[in-house]
């Protein structure tokens, strides 16, 4: 049978795997799942609380840990999103029991007790859900299910990216900037971005991300990202050395050797996505065209050879200096 599923798809089933246990480490991650993919909505007026979820797989999960706490039946529909990031693709609702409505959303510290009321909604992660490193690690778990994705360079047809690629998508800068600072505490050091009205927290190190599936208790994504790492440096270095080898026939030859050098060494050390667009640019030409002459590549680009030699020499001063 042919595996179909992307990287990140088997690193969310083995989420499901590795959700916390732990009374005192379960609110913070159904907290995270609820403020991310919960609304309230109002039926025969009655205020009821549902919360969306990418599958049915992790609709029982989430249902499981609830029931862990609050001891009902929960009901379960699949049905199109109408609106938000996961508009008109298939996704599963979890409808809380109205009779535990209000109590869920104090508990989980989603709003406010306004005299047994409910009140405003609550800014930010809720500090005293996340006071352990296990709470904060059960509050991340929840927060990748509920809207985290990773990506790593040629695992499947499936998935067109390139490079290590790791984030989370949140619509609110407050929650995004204490996210961080969680992350910052368990020594996770994440870049801010927007992407549209949202906001993102990525990695693009591979080491970064390994280190983040490993905080996340995803082992075998962990040892699969390190065979993928290990594949591609045997490649690379493969074919440096066979570059090298016929460097020596000609000016063309040794000077793309040196320059394939250069990008593995700023590879290995920098990370080819710090470069500025047009080294990378350069960069991704030259790796796709190992042995053109520094006129077809500049052909290629649509550029002139002087221009080309100016960044070819931008890269070289870059790899000299790491």
């Amino acid at each position: 049978m042919i595996d179909n599923l992307t990287f990140k798809d088997k690193t969310r089933q083995e989420l499901l795997t590795v959700v916390p246990s732990d009374k005192e480490e379960i609110p913070a991650f159904l907290s995270a799942v609820s403020r991310i993919g919960g609304s309230l909505e109002i039926s025969k007026k009655k205020l009821s609380f549902v919360i969306q979820v990418d599958t049915y797989e992790d609709g029982l999960k989430i249902v499981e840990l609830f029931q862990e706490i609050y001891p009902s039946e929960f009901e379960l529909n699949i049905e199109t999103a109408k609106s938000g990031p996961r508009q008109g693709k298939q996704i599963c609702s979890i409808v809380v029991p109205y009779g535990f409505t209000k109590q869920i959303l104090f508990d989980l510290c989603l709003m406010k007790e306004d005299g047994g009321e409910i009140g405003e909604f609550v800014q930010g992660i809720p500090a005293e859900l996340i006071v352990t490193p296990e709470q904060k690690v059960a509050f991340l778990k929840g927060l990748y299910l509920a809207c985290g994705s990773v990506y790593v360079p040629s695992v499947s047809a499936d998935e067109k990216k390139e490079g290590y690629h790791f984030e989370f998508q949140i619509d609110d800068e407050v929650y995004v900037d204490e996210t961080a600072g969680i992350l910052e505490d368990l020594g996770i050091q994440m870049k801010k971005s927007e992407r549209g009205e949202s906001f993102l927290l990525y990695l693009k190190d591979k080491d970064s991300v390994q280190k983040m599936l490993i905080l996340l208790g995803l082992s075998d994504s962990a040892i699969e990202l390190q065979s993928i790492i290990d594949e591609r440096e045997t490649a690379n270095n493969l074919n440096r050395a066979i570059i090298c080898e016929t460097a020596n026939l000609d000016k063309t030859y040794a000077a793309c050797a040196k320059q394939l050098q250069a990008i593995g060494e700023i590879s290995e050390k920098m990370g080819l996505d710090e470069l500025p667009p047009q080294l990378q640019e350069v960069v991704d030409a030259r790796l796709e065209n190992q042995q053109a002459s520094l006129q077809e590549l500049a052909d290629i680009l649509g550029i002139t050879k002087s221009c080309l030699n100016h960044r070819f020499r931008k890269i070289m001063e870059i790899a000299e200096s790491l």
